[in-house]
């Protein structure tokens, strides 16, 4: 009986532990290409959703006076909504507001709050293309302000639009608590 226990063939207990070793390396390797192809995916997403409610508003609203009865009940009501942002909520599931800009509704907003970091200083940093639809007028990432010289949106602002993105980067907070407002006329 004891020369069958020297003469099986087996895994040693060290060899197991490097297989076992190896593959939680390539599934770690596999879960973060994944998440980060996620994370890209609703990156471009909310991008897309931004450029299309403001698209929507637009036009909704090219034949009015002013923009302050810019709302997403008349959006919905109208059946004109984006489809991503029908229920209030931006690919990273943070809250989507709209409405008028300054007192006279000469601007509306679109505010995206609950935005992760690294979206947030993509976004902030965003090139707009002018007169796609509507011109950005200013932006606001929680708290700060960027404007271009003659803004309708506010009355001052530390910063000058195109942002830079070292002043994005700064505004932007660790974590998906970032709230970015822009300002379209």
């Amino acid at each position: 009986m004891k020369k069958d226990l020297v003469n099986q063939s087996g895994r040693s207990m060290i060899e197991a532990i490097g297989y076992i070793s190896v593959m939680i390396m390539l599934t770690t390797a596999l879960t973060a290409s994944v998440n980060s192809g996620m994370h890209r995916f609703k990156l471009g997403r909310i991008n897309q959703e931004l450029v299309d409610l403001k698209k929507v508003i637009s036009q909704r609203f090219v034949s009015a006076e002013n923009y302050k009865e810019v709302s997403f009940d008349i959006l919905i009501d109208e059946k004109i909504v984006p489809y991503d942002v029908r229920d209030k909520k931006h690919s990273f599931n943070g809250g989507v507001k709209i409405g008028k800009g300054d007192a006279n509704g000469n601007t509306f907003y679109i505010e995206f709050d609950d935005v992760p970091l690294q979206s947030c200083t993509e976004l902030g940093t965003r090139l707009w293309v002018v007169n796609d639809g509507s011109d950005l007028d200013a932006m606001d990432i929680n708290g700060k302000t960027w404007a271009w010289e003659y803004s309708n949106s506010v009355s001052s602002s530390n910063y000058k639009l195109p942002a830079k993105p070292t002043d994005v980067a700064k505004a932007c907070k660790q974590g998906n608590e970032n709230k970015l407002k822009w300002y379209f006329n």
